[in-house]
């Protein structure tokens, strides 16, 4: 059974999600205790333990990412709940925490349950270095490094590290400065939406480049561009026009 803890100002936030937690989830799911804001967040934390807590973003006395900085053992996963803050979303996606949208959809809530279950072990293992990228990113308003899940865990990436990324079937294949490379089961168009506000361009269906290690422009060969270690990658017709616009 996973021991649950739903923090939210709303009260009718909270007893829709308790609602739906026991009515769908009443064989694997135990909500330990729920409370309604920042003070009384860390202090349930910190005395009741859990398995995973659902925690508000922005609440009137402090937000999820505040009781986090606060408690000292994050030794439980965390799903935020949020009906707005984009970056926030954004942030999420790079260091691999979930989160619902409200109004959140039972499917939704099926997927992220789902997915605690079958990587709780390693969720829990991991925990301290998720939870210590995403108050990073969010804190700084700024993405400066990324999880990329693999086979093993997840290998921690600076973005200014990744000369590109390339599509390898259904993977993504991260090339890197030091010319080592990382290979994850997520599909390239994830990152193309993740990092297209982070300096990074989609020059082809298969490629997504880091254009601060762009060297130069090719006509040849119908349009290529050279990247910093060498290598040529294709630019396809539809995004030459706009790759030189960004230079021009």
């Amino acid at each position: 059974m996973l021991k649950v803890i739903i923090i939210d100002d709303e009260e009718d936030a909270r007893y829709l999600l308790r609602k739906a937690l026991e009515e769908n989830f009443k064989e694997t799911i135990q909500i330990v205790g729920e409370t309604d804001g920042y003070k009384k967040g860390v202090a349930l934390l910190e005395s009741v333990p859990c398995d995973v807590a659902f925690l508000d973003i922005k609440m009137p006395d402090g937000t999820g990412f505040d009781i986090l900085t606060a408690i000292e053992n994050k030794n439980f996963s965390v799903v935020f709940i949020t009906a707005f803050d984009r970056f926030a979303i954004k942030a999420f996606e790079f260091s691999a925490v979930g989160y619902l949208v409200k109004p959140f959809k039972i499917s939704d809530l099926t997927k992220t349950i789902d997915r605690i279950l079958e990587q709780r072990e390693k969720t829990v293992k991991d925990s301290s270095t998720t939870f210590k990228i995403l108050l990073e990113s969010y804190s700084e308003q700024k993405i400066r490094k990324i999880v990329v899940p693999n086979t093993d865990g997840f290998t921690v990436v600076m973005l200014e590290e990744i000369l590109y990324i390339n599509s390898v079937r259904n993977y993504s294949e991260f090339h890197l400065v030091n010319n080592t490379r990382v290979l994850t089961s997520k599909p390239l168009i994830n990152y193309d939406t993740l990092l297209s506000e982070q300096g990074f361009f989609r020059i082809h269906h298969s490629y997504l480049i880091n254009l601060s290690h762009l060297k130069a422009f090719v006509r040849s060969e119908g349009g290529a561009v050279k990247m910093i270690n060498g290598d040529l990658l294709p630019v396809s017709r539809q995004k030459k026009s706009e790759l030189m616009d960004k230079f021009l």
